[in-house]
């Protein structure tokens, strides 16, 4: 069974982790903080600049969907959203002192390496039952071009089994981090919230998983004034 058809048949997602908070509630005063600094450095550091802001639900689920150029990507989006979100961590990232301990205090989801697409979409379900927000990044990995790739199926599952707003997220010049230091062009731009039902019909079966990945695509790179990828078909064995 593929890792699309072993999702869309999960009934009852996993809840989150005890500490994690009520979604809709206040920021916390840690969250906040640390969005502070990790933003001022990326600031000071990479000149980074923050477009659409406005964009963004302040109750209610949603899903962030950005493209995905470097490391530095999950923080660029976590300090600058102005609502708390979650986001997948491989598990052995909670093991290291200090690390661990921020991440899940930060949101993060724990997954396995083996089988991570699959079951951060499981567990980052959670967030959207209990009214929160995650971000995923379409493409499945880092690219280092300046280009956008062909998504996963999984944003489209998601986007149609919850049918919540889609953010599409651009950031830009991540790709290299050094060289911002020097050209201090980084930047993040949050797009106008859309639902999948708004951009027309879709095929039907598993089909419509990989178009509505690839319409979420689309808005990506409307948002960031560029190309988007070309129409591949992801293989499942």
């Amino acid at each position: 069974m593929d890792q699309v058809s072993a999702v869309s048949k999960e009934t009852n997602f996993t809840s989150l982790p005890e500490n994690q908070p009520t979604p809709n509630a206040r920021m916390r005063f840690g969250f906040r903080f640390v969005q502070f600094i990790a933003r001022t450095m990326l600031k000071i550091f990479f000149g980074l600049k923050v477009e659409g802001r406005e964009n963004v639900p302040r109750s209610g689920a949603f899903i962030y969907a950005s493209n995905h150029k470097s490391f530095i990507d999950p923080p660029i989006v976590g300090s600058t959203t102005p609502r708390e979100i979650h986001f997948a961590a491989k598990k052995e990232l909670f093991s290291i002192p200090l690390l661990g301990s921020l991440i899940a205090y930060l949101n993060a989801v724990p997954v396995k390496r083996k089988g991570f697409e699959r079951e951060a979409l499981v567990k980052l379900g959670g967030a959207l039952e209990i009214g929160g927000a995650f971000v995923i990044f379409p493409e499945g990995t880092r690219f280092l071009d300046d280009k956008l790739h062909p998504p996963k199926a999984g944003v489209g599952l998601m986007a149609l089994k919850y049918d919540v707003p889609i953010i599409p997220v651009f950031i830009s010049n991540s790709a290299s981090p050094r060289r911002q230091l020097i050209q201090r062009k980084l930047k993040v731009t949050y797009g106008k919230p859309f639902r999948i039902a708004d951009l027309g019909e879709l095929p039907p079966g598993k089909e419509a998983y990989y178009t509505a990945a690839q319409r979420i695509m689309e808005r990506i790179a409307e948002t960031g004034g560029v190309e988007p990828p070309e129409i591949v078909r992801e293989t499942q064995e």
